[in-house]
């Protein structure tokens, strides 16, 4: 088991042109706030939009409120991916429904001719399906819940946001020791 004191856990989401990176999805934001000793630095935040070289469809933009001009200037995926990698460097990701986030940039890897990234993450949908007795367990509906103060949803920033004060949550209600046991390792 990986030894978490020290360590940075990197609050993560992406929006994206739909779900599914494996028939040609793609990245169109990034947004990553660090978490150290239980404290969120937003100075040290990563958030940029990106353009991936492919229409953005109607009915997605509708969603998350960003539209194929919006990307036309935004760096390509390519330019951001490494410098994104080496921003996580070996941080804890902490992520809700984080497989999805990780499958995509297991593509944006490959697309930019790198290495993946290996890094341990957490789940915070994992977490409130084993601890809370009933949903939804969307980001949404945990974030009036727990009344977390974020009010936008599905944009990159504001979910990331929202991933890391219902972390700080979930430290705060269940124990940082607990949620240790929730860590995994991608790529395993």
């Amino acid at each position: 088991m990986i030894k978490v004191n020290n360590k940075v856990f990197l609050a993560l989401d992406f929006e994206t042109t739909g779900l599914k990176p494996e028939y040609g999805d793609r990245i169109i934001e990034i947004a990553a706030i660090p978490m150290y000793d239980k404290k969120i630095y937003f100075k040290y935040a990563f958030h940029t939009l990106v353009n991936p070289m492919i229409f953005i469809p109607g009915e997605v933009s509708r969603f998350h409120k960003i539209n194929n001009e919006d990307i036309s200037k935004a760096p390509p995926l390519i330019e951001v991916y490494p410098k994104f990698k080496e921003y996580i460097d070996d941080s804890i990701i902490v992520s809700h429904n984080v497989k999805m986030d990780l499958r995509f940039l297991d593509i944006a890897a490959k697309e930019s001719g790198m290495f993946s990234i290996d890094n341990y993450y957490i789940d915070t949908l994992e977490v409130s399906k084993y601890y809370l007795e009933r949903g939804p367990y969307n980001l949404e509906y945990l974030s009036r819940k727990f009344h977390l103060g974020i009010d936008n949803f599905h944009r990159a920033w504001d979910d990331a946001l929202a991933t890391a004060k219902l972390f700080q949550k979930f430290i705060h209600i269940f124990s940082f020791e607990s949620l240790t046991s929730f860590i995994r390792k991608w790529g395993d």
